[in-house]
């Protein structure tokens, strides 16, 4: 594999869990209530399972290509965002008690 589709991979992975969160909170604050929606429960089951898992994907695969071409400046700013998200998000559920 080679160490651009490594980086352009990691950064799909951030641009998911970006989409996924932008539309869970879309959907928090709209008055669409999405329970009405026959089969949406598994759906959205997915999509946060989807969500939680993206960051350390990204993380990984940011490492792989860091690993690969440690000079290369893209690879260390796509690290550093893996893993801000990653924090982030660990931080966001150790804190609220919505799960």
């Amino acid at each position: 594999m080679a160490e651009v589709s490594s980086r352009n991979t990691s950064v799909s992975c951030l641009a998911i869990w970006a989409a996924i969160w932008l539309m869970f909170l879309m959907m928090r604050f709209s008055p669409l209530d999405i329970r009405v929606i026959p089969g949406i429960g598994p759906i959205m089951l997915v999509a946060l399972i989807v969500a939680l898992v993206a960051p350390i994907v990204a993380t990984g695969i940011a490492g792989a290509a860091l690993v690969r071409q440690p000079r290369v400046s893209l690879n260390w700013l796509t690290f550093g965002c893996a893993i801000a998200v990653l924090v982030g998000q660990g931080i966001l559920f150790t804190i609220t008690s919505w799960l």
